[in-house]
């Protein structure tokens, strides 16, 4: 993945899971926005599981991190993930964009 991937939401539930290279991975940064005028709750979830090979009900989700803002973050997580996505328990006024950056490299 050489240019970041944007996945939004605009009401409560879970973003297309963004589908990451798995094997050529060395670290994934992920950064976490919203429209300055609300607020909301969500959890980042990634998987180990290769989105491609792997059956959609068969995929593992976990909780990487969660927050509670009216503001943006920006993490990096270091090691292989198969995908990320960005799952929102509340939206109030907002609209939440994940941002996803893959590091490639031996």
């Amino acid at each position: 993945m050489g240019m970041p991937v944007s996945t939004t939401l605009s009401s409560v539930g879970t973003s297309r899971p963004v589908n990451l290279d798995w094997l050529a991975a060395k670290f994934v940064t992920y950064a976490v926005t919203g429209s300055s005028s609300g607020s909301f709750t969500y959890v980042i979830e990634a998987t180990p599981d290769d989105l491609q090979a792997t059956p959609a009900a068969s995929v593992t989700w976990f909780a990487m991190s969660s927050a509670t803002t009216a503001n943006s973050s920006l993490s990096l997580y270091q090691g292989p993930l198969g995908g990320i996505r960005v799952n929102a328990s509340t939206i109030s006024s907002a609209v939440l964009t994940l941002r996803t950056l893959q590091g490639i490299g031996g």
